[in-house]
């Protein structure tokens, strides 16, 4: 078992999150922690995780089913606990929570991985509208008058913790980012692994410790693009079998970069420009959302 150098200090709690759940988790020195708000590329991250864990494309696993969401409430925790104490491989683990939220373990490895906030209001929509149970969905995704300025300008809610807003969002790459300088920290961007998924691919086998093969690669990268995810959803989306979705295939809705752009008038960018100057250091603000944009 690793020791947990920290327990998480804040609880966040809402709809479907409750980090108190992680009291009694007991980590392996090994783990993998996959840590990305929600659109940011986590159901990507941990087919890539699973690859590399198993040591091949064509694995046989749903990497959603054996990558659990231990801070999640949509099963017992003891289900949750049993799923993980009873894997002999080694394991991969999901959470959307913030850094101060979940355990630390000196010993684990942390695969944190965020987008432009305004890709991720964009591919939270397509999300909210593909959610058979609308009461929830636009419980999670605010639905007011004008939803852009709403997500903007709500205030994050530690208590009602799944509510959708940009506030929320940069709470959660504030606490990596602060903790970006760990050995076992690494911190990822959406962007980066649109754009050169071979090199994202090779160091998040690195940062692992897994060595790959020249096949190895090239075979990953070709198993993890967009339109092979998607050509096979029902392997890789989570919830695939239980009716969440109207569509497993549409749960890929595009995987690019800069869907804003075509999407927000000169206006609301101007807006969201403002307020993330209000919420982001100089440094935080090119890391997340790239000085091309």
């Amino acid at each position: 078992m690793a020791k947990q150098d920290q327990p998480g200090s804040a609880t966040y709690q809402g709809l479907i999150t409750d980090t108190s759940r992680w009291k009694d988790f007991q980590s392996r020195e090994d783990d993998i922690f996959i840590c990305t708000p929600p659109k940011c590329g986590t159901t990507w991250t941990q087919a890539i995780c699973a690859m590399l864990i198993f040591g091949r494309a064509d694995h046989g696993k749903k990497p959603n089913e054996i990558s659990p969401w231990i801070d999640a409430q949509f099963e017992p925790l003891e289900v949750y606990l049993q799923k993980v104490e009873a894997q002999t491989h080694r394991r991969f683990i999901k959470t959307h929570s913030p850094f101060d939220g979940i355990p630390y373990f000196r010993s684990c490895t942390y695969l944190v991985v965020f987008r432009d906030p305004r890709d991720v209001y964009f591919s939270g929509l397509n999300h909210r509208d593909n959610m058979n149970n609308q009461d929830v969905a636009n419980m999670i995704y605010l639905q007011r008058e004008d939803p852009f300025n709403a997500w903007l300008h709500t205030s994050k809610d530690p208590n009602n913790w799944d509510i959708q807003c940009l506030d929320a969002f940069i709470h959660i790459y504030k606490s990596y980012w602060a903790a970006k300088d760990l050995d076992n920290i690494h911190l990822y961007h959406y962007s980066d692994m649109v754009n050169d998924l071979r090199s994202s691919i090779a160091s998040m086998a690195s940062a692992v410790s897994v060595s790959l093969s020249d096949g190895q690669l090239e075979e990953y990268v070709k198993a993890a693009s967009f339109n092979a995810m998607k050509k096979d959803a029902t392997r890789y989306v989570p919830s695939a079998d239980s009716g969440f979705w109207k569509s497993v295939s549409g749960f890929f809705a595009k995987g690019s970069n800069d869907q804003w752009k075509n999407e927000l008038s000169a206006g609301q960018n101007d807006a969201f420009l403002g307020r993330i100057a209000e919420l982001l250091t100089d440094e935080e603000k090119h890391w997340l959302i790239r000085e091309e944009n």
